[in-house]
């Protein structure tokens, strides 16, 4: 300890790291005492050095404990982290003309110790020990990475992997950690929309029943970066149901953690059955449809042969987060719940049923997923769940029988298999 203090800076008070530090931990612990050392001149090392779109490294700080430079050789494989010089003057650093740019980078924040090692999205923002935590499920692709939401007064200010062996260990992706942006986006849906004018809840309530006539949405396209339970209402609110379009939310995957499929909730498509179409098949679907159009998220206008059918319908219900072709395509839009502003379930490329947990306070007027489809249900003539755990309860009865998907394992279910 005597040593690692000798040439460290002492920055507490500017250090991001300040209050989940290790190395104020252990001098808290073991430390306290006068410094049997004399002073000297200490090593200056360079501070505040980016090293990569999302890490800053301060080699004053670094303990040279190598976490970062292990991870980088033995997890990513990419190796752009070394230990240069020796002794005193030994530091982390990167080769010339080498960034630390790999898809996992941030993971070397977390396993850093001291604060030698930021992230530069995270940095300056709040102090740790005014944030409080809740569990949450990545909805960046179909792996399902379990995360610790970091958020204070209504904001959320980080992700952070949360220990799941079975999933994603102690890692996720950088790509990942920034899918809590779009919670607080400009374009979030907050207030419902009937004709292109913002209406209250009330009013726009009454709309929706009179579109509907007290029948059933002749259609639901239900799109997987949504709820399981609310996959599930939808299902059977409508006469019939599809999984949207096949070919959208894709990408490029690796053989660590990021899945090529960008969507949370594939898996819960497969589960109830329901088949994804491309952009003609889908537009067809919707010209055919004899009654209301409901779209439960996701953005299936994005094609224009579907935009076209939508506005060619024009009746089409929209439950969603954020302004997009399809909010534009629909006769009513209801703003829904993000991901991080209600509870739910996602059905990972596993197969395996994870739950996560509301973090922060719904924007503007927005309401949860399930409630909006319930008033549906109801103003269709049916009868309408009461709470969440009532919706869990029925699709557990329907699908998984014996089970309470209101008390998932920690590691998940995976139907038919362990948990």
């Amino acid at each position: 300890l005597e040593m690692h203090l000798i040439n460290h800076p002492v920055d507490c008070p500017i250090c991001d790291q300040a209050g989940e530090c290790g190395l104020q931990d252990q001098y808290m612990e073991y430390g306290l005492y006068d410094s049997q050392v004399g002073k000297g001149d200490k090593v200056n090392k360079a501070k505040a050095q980016v090293i990569g779109p999302h890490v800053i490294l301060d080699k004053e700080r670094c303990v040279l404990c190598s976490r970062c430079v292990r991870f980088c050789d033995e997890v990513t494989g990419t190796g752009e982290l070394g230990i240069f010089n020796r002794g005193d003057r030994a530091e982390i650093g990167t080769a010339p003309g080498v960034e630390l740019d790999n898809a996992y980078s941030m993971n070397t924040v977390d396993i850093c110790p001291v604060g030698a090692l930021t992230g530069r999205d995270f940095r300056f923002q709040k102090r740790v020990w005014m944030l409080k935590a809740s569990d949450g499920v990545c909805p960046g692709c179909a792996t399902g990475c379990n995360v610790r939401i970091d958020h204070e007064a209504g904001k959320i200010y980080r992700l952070k992997p949360r220990y799941n062996p079975d999933v994603n260990g102690r890692w996720m992706c950088d790509m990942g950690r920034m899918t809590y942006k779009d919670v607080h986006d400009e374009k979030r849906l907050t207030d419902p929309v009937v004709d292109d004018a913002k209406l209250p809840w009330a009013d726009a309530t009454a709309a929706v029943a009179e579109l509907l006539g007290g029948k059933a949405p002749a259609l639901a396209v239900v799109s997987p970066h949504q709820g399981f339970e609310e996959m599930w209402l939808a299902r059977e609110l409508a006469v019939s149901a599809c999984g949207g379009l096949r070919d959208a939310d894709r990408g490029e995957g690796d053989d660590i953690l990021l899945d090529a499929d960008r969507t949370p909730n594939r898996g819960g498509l497969k589960l109830l059955g329901l088949a994804e179409d491309d952009g003609v098949a889908l537009a067809a679907r919707i010209i055919a449809a004899d009654g209301v159009v409901l779209i439960l998220g996701g953005d299936p206008a994005a094609d224009d042969t579907v935009a076209a059918a939508l506005k060619d319908h024009g009746r089409a219900i929209y439950v969603g987060t954020h302004a997009n072709a399809t909010s534009g395509a629909a006769k009513i839009v209801l703003p829904g719940a993000a991901w991080a502003e209600k509870a739910g379930i996602f059905v990972n490329r596993q197969g395996r049923l994870q739950t996560y947990r509301q973090a922060v306070a719904r924007a503007g007027n927005a309401r949860e997923d399930w409630r909006i489809l319930a008033e549906m249900k109801a103003a269709a003539g049916g009868e309408a769940p009461g709470s969440l755990k009532a919706v869990r309860k029925a699709v557990a009865e329907s699908l998984f029988p014996g089970n309470d998907l209101d008390n998932l394992p920690v590691r998940g279910f995976v139907p038919g298999g362990e948990s």
